[in-house]
């Protein structure tokens, strides 16, 4: 049975495998821009270009729902089998779920009541933006398991998606720190903005989650397809 890698390599299909690479770089840019958007936030307390940032997260995910749809029209028209064509819908909607984490989160902060976000303190902060910093990385790692993926060079794979599940593990101790900081304090926040500050440090642990999750998925698909 035909593998993954030697359906994209065919002459036919080298522009989907092209597509799927750029895709996600393009998930890979929305993550590391909404960290920078904030760090302006949190670190320089530029709350104007920051926001200009957040936008530019949501522009960037939304190109990478036009490169998702895309990929998912070729594989729609491509002669290919049942179990390729669901592994590769599968990877690419995985992987596309990284960026619309990150959007998520992007999104809530540009609504959001910035004073209340801020009342919340410098511990806190610091480790919201430690999450944020530890999820380009994992996604950054994840980048490379996919190029090796397509590119065959599959020796890697499963150190980096071990390096991806740390990183992870690292991002969801950070998060629990917040919330026991968060419930032990009480600062004069408005019900409806916590509720919004709790919905956006979800979503940016989601970030490394579903980068997890990749990688998960891509980890399978190499041991899956070995003799």
């Amino acid at each position: 049975m035909s593998t993954l890698f030697e359906w994209f390599k065919s002459r036919n299909e080298e522009n989907a495998m092209n597509k799927t690479l750029v895709h996600t770089q393009k998930v890979l840019e929305c993550v590391v821009e909404f960290e920078k958007g904030l760090s302006y936030f949190l670190e320089e307390r530029n709350t104007d270009l920051a926001l200009k940032v957040f936008f530019r997260v949501t522009e960037l995910e939304h190109q990478a729902d036009g490169i998702r749809r895309e990929i998912l029209n070729m594989l729609s028209k491509a002669e290919l089998t049942p179990i390729i064509r669901e592994n590769l819908t599968h990877l690419v909607k995985r992987i596309d779920d990284v960026a619309n984490a990150a959007n998520a989160s992007a999104r809530i902060l540009i609504y959001m009541n910035h004073n209340d976000f801020l009342k919340l303190g410098d511990e806190v902060h610091k480790k919201i933006l430690e999450m944020a910093k530890t999820s380009v990385t994992a996604v950054k790692k994840l980048n490379v398991m996919v190029n090796k993926l397509l590119t065959s060079e599959e020796e890697e794979i499963q150190s980096l998606g071990e390096d991806v599940n740390s990183l992870e593990h690292k991002c969801d101790e950070l998060h629990f720190a917040i919330n026991r900081i968060l419930v032990n304090n009480n600062p004069n926040i408005n019900p409806f903005s916590a509720i919004e500050i709790h919905d956006c440090i979800v979503e940016i642990e989601n970030i490394s989650d579903n980068a997890e999750e990749v990688a998960d998925y891509i980890i399978m698909l190499t041991v899956s397809k070995r003799p």
